[in-house]
């Protein structure tokens, strides 16, 4: 199985190698055509010369040319492979080079023909002749045929510069594929590194190895976020996973006490140590019961938690629900000697599903009761912020420790760990609070200073897409 390094250091040196030879084809075709037009042109310029140097030869006053001259001028044109018969009109003259240098002639066509068939296979090339007239002053004084190994060739210099021009880029193609693979390599493990530590992360906290975490740095902004995500969800688990064993750990704490004393009363009685009188039967039941509740409000923050069963959303009158709570709390207010201040007035509306907010103030009232300072106040307000409501709970005593705090809605919390069933609460109301507050959307936060304690809730106003739906819970 090939690995995302390997496949992409292959991707990179075949698109590499694909570029070079891409540039390669369309350096090595132009240079070619380059090189094709560069010895016609020079051909044709040679020839030009030539057949006006041999005009320019021509003696008027003679009526013919100088033969010495032509001579000369065939002898530089055979060093340039072409081939020079020279006529004149009145049949004076008839020089022609093949017939003086047939030998040298005929080694100037089989190395032109070598030149071209070593830099092409299969060239179609051959001997050509082309013949011109030359003229003086308006007159022809002759025939000139010109023989040449055609339709082009090229010299051994210029043979050499083109070769040497393909084997230098060639040493750049080579070089540039070299770099592209190493190139291919760096990058591919900037970027194969950090998915691997990833994938090994990944693998441990598969394997239960919550909390580990990621020290790969990636500058790919994907792979940054990635690696976030991984180690974010690592924390997450290891966090799930320790609240999971406190919940265990606080569930058989809360069990075994009540479990504890109805199977030593059991016991008792069964062993004739007691009688099972009434008293001691209404002890067990009690106990029982506590375990019931715990059960049941487990139960109930299960399902708020997991949106198990719908809300019935209404608007109803906050002052006349906070009345009503005073008359539930009133023996409690009137044993601490404590006073409830509601700053609102009537109408005060609230969006929401009625008989669970009411829960929600319970739960925060009874707190603000049971810890507030005997003959203080416990304040109730209520404030409007455009589509928004904000409840707060206000209660004078004990501040809670800056590190409770954090860990306050947690089901089972104790800030004070030696308070009890009869003293503190069990420890869930807190988080059936905030689940119920989450349902509906809004947020609670708590605020503790040196003598007092603030809840906040948020809720949002009444939306169109909020319908009413019965409670199913």
């Amino acid at each position: 199985m090939r690995t995302i390094k390997s496949k992409l250091i292959l991707t990179y040196s075949l698109i590499s190698m694909a570029v070079i030879c891409s540039i390669a084809v369309v350096f090595i075709l132009n240079m070619e055509k380059e090189f094709e037009r560069y010895a016609k042109r020079l051909q044709a310029q040679r020839i030009t010369n030539i057949v006006k140097e041999l005009e320019d030869l021509y003696d008027e006053e003679k009526g013919s040319f100088d033969q010495g001259q032509v001579e000369v001028i065939g002898n530089a044109a055979l060093q340039n492979g072409i081939f020079i018969h020279l006529q004149t009109k009145g049949g004076e003259m008839d020089w022609d080079i093949q017939t003086h240098k047939s030998e040298e002639c005929q080694l100037v066509l089989e190395h032109a023909e070598k030149n071209m068939s070593s830099r092409y296979f299969n060239f179609q090339g051959g001997y050509q002749e082309a013949e011109y007239i030359l003229s003086s002053q308006e007159q022809d004084v002759g025939k000139l045929t010109l023989g040449y190994y055609g339709p082009y060739s090229f010299s051994d210099e210029e043979l050499r510069l083109m070769n040497n021009l393909v084997f230098c880029f060639l040493i750049i193609g080579v070089l540039f594929a070299v770099f592209s693979i190493i190139l291919g390599e760096i990058m591919a493990r900037k970027i194969a590194d950090p998915i691997s530590d990833t994938i090994r992360v990944a693998g441990k906290i598969a394997n239960g190895e919550y909390g580990v975490q990621s020290q790969m740095l990636s500058r790919t902004a994907e792979m940054r976020q990635l690696i976030t995500a991984i180690n974010e969800m690592s924390l997450e688990l290891q966090k799930e996973e320790e609240q999971k064993r406190q919940i265990t750990a606080d569930v058989a704490h809360e069990l075994r006490t009540p479990l504890t004393n109805i199977q030593g009363h059991l016991e008792a009685m069964i062993d004739g140590i007691w009688e099972p009188d009434v008293q001691r039967l209404e002890s067990c039941r009690e106990e029982i019961l506590r375990l019931s509740e715990i059960v049941r409000q487990l139960q109930e923050l299960y399902l708020l938690e997991n949106q198990k069963g719908l809300l019935r959303y209404e608007e109803f009158d906050f002052f006349e629900l906070c009345k009503k709570l005073y008359e539930n709390f009133n023996a409690g207010l009137e044993e601490k000697c404590l006073e409830l201040t509601l700053s609102m007035k009537q109408g005060s509306v609230v969006w929401g599903d009625k008989l669970r907010i009411m829960q929600c103030m319970v739960n925060l009232m009874g707190n603000a009761v049971r810890h507030a300072k005997p003959g203080t106040s416990i304040y109730v307000r209520y404030q409007k912020f455009g589509n928004m409501t904000e409840i707060q709970v206000e209660n004078k005593g004990d501040a809670i420790p800056e590190e409770c705090l954090p860990h306050l809605f947690e089901r089972f919390y104790r800030v004070d760990k030696s308070r009890n069933v009869k003293t503190g609460g069990m420890g869930i109301g807190l988080s059936i609070t905030k689940a119920i507050v989450e349902r509906h959307g809004g947020e609670i936060r708590v605020e503790s200073g040196t003598d007092r304690t603030v809840f906040f809730i948020t809720l949002l106003g009444r939306t169109e897409d909020r319908m009413s739906y019965e409670t199913k819970i």
